[in-house]
């Protein structure tokens, strides 16, 4: 039986999250305001900007996105247009900062000096941007003007999104606003999609782990391509993986063993691609092939049966491969704040079978079981509780070729501690009948030391009860585990370029084998790992 795997163990969160725009089929009026202005007591109504492009940058001095999006806008939108007296048909447009905290207005003050904020309102507690829908900072709203007058304010809001996708996307909206009444909704929305077609974004993305011990070493590389176009994109992803180990027999369990250094690869190859329709609406699609051994714990088995077992006719040489599909539906249920996501794994795995020996009535090899099918559905649910929480809650069920059913839940929380610190939690439980039963939890805490550049630390603890027993003679069941791992990371996130680096310790605590497991005695040993992780992600 398969335990949990070590990237299970040492998962990242992903809690900023990613979630489809509302730029609507059906633009939407714009709740009236009044506000001040950032240190005045003079008042600015919605009214004030009639026949003008709003772009409303949602903003807190503790948001770290908030910054990127703050500066970009003024550069990309702010200054843009300002120096073309316009957009492409003359219409003017205006990017209005809002900030939503009222406290700390020494440390807001820095933040718009730095990002160089030219209009600022006060939107204290976030009334406003709960109008609008919105939780989490930042929060793009670009509103269509050229309708209203200061007797009739009809302003319309054409887009809306909890994030930043950047100036190219805003500018496609913005341009095909023109200053005459617009044809009806319905053709208007057409425009939309074919006059102001997003432009195609491209990230490439490269990633190196390793993970050393006094006996064994693993890395593995990936790689990834993909674009972006209006409500489609799609990804390419290979992954290359080697691990190498000095195998060492436990003598007094087995007898035909010795000492070898042995050494295999993995290579997979896959792609996906998501599609937006409805609005609210994205499904997903992937599909993947894999060849060679996927960890190190199968590659010791693998060499033991060998060691074993070569000399005899039915013994086969292992050529582990396999396929996977998957597919998903995400549903942003409320605006901006509240996403579920329903997908569904399949995969087929050839594996390096183990064997026994029937030694009556005659001496028999014979082969354990050498493919796997998995079934894995799981359900996601993404939250913004807060403008400074968010969480991710999954459920998730395994149905494997001759195992139980595995059952597991993971959380992860993300909390937005005040201007330059973010906190991180994650957690999970596994079962899976009759016996193993699995938790781990961790935390990260992260520092903005300098623009753009954060360092962090972080801890995790797992524990598992063991795997069942899977054979009458010899058993190749990993026993209970303990693991605390400790670490340290810096990241840059650029505009366009993000790179991260980081250093964890890792201590595994095996219990004590079975009389059944003891030939694997120097596999399931305590040992003190090294990981070592770099990436780096590049927008273009």
């Amino acid at each position: 039986m398969k335990r949990l795997s070590l990237s299970e163990i040492i998962l990242g969160v992903a809690v900023l999250f990613s979630s489809t725009s509302t730029s609507r089929a059906e633009s939407v009026p714009v709740p009236d305001f009044e506000l001040p202005k950032w240190e005045s007591t003079e008042k600015v109504k919605l009214a004030d900007f009639a026949g003008e492009i709003v772009v409303l940058d949602f903003f807190a001095y503790w948001c770290a996105p908030c910054r990127k999006a703050s500066i970009e806008l003024e550069g990309g939108v702010q200054k843009f247009y300002a120096e073309k007296k316009g957009n492409s048909n003359g219409v003017p447009v205006r990017v209005v900062s809002i900030n939503i905290e009222r406290d700390n207005p020494k440390l807001t003050a820095k933040y718009i000096t730095e990002t160089g904020a030219e209009f600022v309102l006060n939107d204290f507690d976030g009334v406003l941007l709960e109008k609008l829908g919105g939780a989490a900072t930042p929060f793009i709203v670009v509103i269509d003007g050229t309708h209203a007058t200061k007797e009739k304010p009809d302003f319309r809001v054409l887009y809306k999104k909890a994030g930043f996708e950047g100036v190219n996307k805003l500018r496609a909206i913005i341009d095909p606003i023109k200053p005459k009444p617009k044809p009806p909704v319905g053709l208007q929305a057409a425009m939309f999609v074919t006059e102001g077609a997003a432009p195609v974004e491209r990230r490439a993305d490269i990633s190196f782990e390793t993970l050393l011990a006094s006996d064994i070493k693993t890395t593995s590389t990936a790689l990834s391509y993909g674009q972006k176009h209006a409500s489609a994109e799609w990804r390419l992803n290979y992954t290359h993986n080697t691990a190498a180990l000095d195998y060492e027999p436990f003598t007094l369990f087995d007898f035909l063993g010795f000492s070898e250094r042995v050494s295999e690869r993995y290579d997979a190859v896959s792609a996906s691609v998501r599609k937006t329709f409805a609005e609210d609406f994205t499904a997903s699609l992937a599909a993947g092939v894999s060849e060679g051994f996927g960890d190190y714990r199968s590659l010791w088995l693998a060499n033991y049966y060998k060691q074993q077992f070569s000399f005899l006719p039915e013994y086969e040489t292992p050529d582990p491969r396999g396929y996977n599909v998957s597919t998903g539906l995400r549903w942003e249920y409320l605006p901006a704040t509240g996403f579920a996501e329903l997908s569904l794994y399949y995969g087929h795995d050839e594996i390096a079978p183990g064997y026994e020996v029937e030694p009556f009535p005659v001496f028999t090899l014979l082969k354990g079981r050498d493919e796997l099918e998995t079934w894995s559905p799981s359900l996601k649910f993404e939250n913004v509780l807060h403008r400074r929480v968010r969480m991710l809650n999954e459920f998730q069920t395994t149905h494997t070729t001759g195992r139980e059913t595995r059952y597991s839940f993971r959380n992860s929380v993300n909390f937005a501690l005040g201007e330059h610190w973010v906190a991180r939690t994650i957690g999970g439980y596994t079962r899976e009948n009759p016996e193993l039963r699995a938790w781990f939890a961790g935390a990260t805490l992260e520092y903005e030391f300098v623009s753009r550049w954060f360092v962090n630390v972080s801890g995790l603890f797992y524990h598992d009860t063991g795997e069942i027993e899977n054979s009458a003679f010899i058993s190749t069941a990993a026993p209970g585990i303990q693991t605390r791992q400790g670490g340290i990371g810096v990241r840059y996130a650029g505009e366009n370029v993000s790179a991260s680096l980081s250093v964890a310790s890792i201590h595994a605590d095996y219990e004590a084998v079975e009389v059944g497991t003891r030939p694997f005695t120097n596999l399931y040993q305590d040992r003190d790992w090294l990981s070592v992780q770099a990436a780096c992600s590049i927008s273009f």
